[in-house]
């Protein structure tokens, strides 16, 4: 497969930066979201006049130079995704996972890094996350420009649920625990945006391919591979969100908030 670069005029990222490879993940069904979720991915959800990919995609244009390549995993509905991006100028990829009714996210993710260079860096995103694409691009930027090897985006002020994948940091603010239980002390919400490149790329890729196989890890999540590359020694940072406008768009409350945050 031919490697799609995003040429885009947009400001030069920072001198010495390394551009990432963008991976969307797009490929599960929204169920919760009734017949909004049959025929409709996530990622094309319209809210309020624009789909959450036209968000996510203007804020990885505006990275510019700090961006390689996109793509973008797709599954239910793929052939919707795939029209959607003919009609578009952004040279966008597509990595087809037909396993994504059985197989957890997790198996989106291996299957497109596997696609990738070896050391990276790459940027998974959610494709059900609508956020300010301003904070897109910010986290692109930080993430080209590093130093980090391993970065996860974090909201620090939003008060958790029994839902929130939480984060829990060590002393020295790197990750300590990630997951939605038995997370003790929680300092934020994981949001769905992270970077991994060299030592932290290898370990995470390592992790998600011992789940390959198993029927027992195929409801995993690729969050599960970062929590036990931390148990392991990895340094993943925090990226603290600017603010919480953002929300991960599951049910139809979830499309409600999603709809009020982008009328304002």
């Amino acid at each position: 497969m031919s490697d799609p670069l995003a040429h885009v005029h947009a400001d030069a990222a920072p001198s010495g930066a390394v551009p990432v490879h963008v991976v969307v993940l797009a490929a599960g069904r929204g169920s919760r979201l009734g017949t909004v979720g049959d025929d409709t991915p996530k990622w094309l959800l319209d809210v309020n006049g624009r789909t959450i990919a036209d968000r996510q995609l203007e804020g990885i244009r505006a990275a510019g130079d700090a961006v390689a390549s996109v793509r973008v995993v797709v599954g239910h509905a793929g052939e919707a995704i795939e029209r959607e991006l003919a009609l578009r100028d952004e040279p966008v990829g597509i990595v087809r996972n037909p396993d994504y009714a059985e197989i957890n996210n997790w198996w989106s993710v291996l299957k497109a890094i596997r696609e990738l260079p070896e050391d990276g860096p790459i940027v998974v995103m959610n494709g059900d996350l609508l956020v300010s694409p301003a904070h897109v691009t910010a986290f692109l930027r930080a993430a080209a420009a590093g130093p980090a090897d391993g970065l996860l985006a974090v909201d620090l002020a939003r008060d958790l649920t029994d839902e929130s994948m939480k984060v829990a940091r060590r002393a020295d603010g790197t990750l300590d625990r990630i997951g939605k239980v038995d997370i003790d002390a929680p300092v934020g919400e994981y949001i769905g945006i992270l970077l991994a490149r060299g030592p932290v790329l290898h370990a995470f890729r390592d992790r998600l391919a011992t789940f390959e196989g198993h029927h027992a890890s195929r409801n995993e999540w690729y969050e599960g591979a970062v929590g036990r590359t931390a148990a392991e020694g990895v340094a993943w940072h925090v990226w603290p969100l600017p603010d919480s406008d953002w929300v991960e768009i599951d049910d139809d409350a979830d499309l409600r908030t999603a709809e009020q945050l982008a009328a304002r």
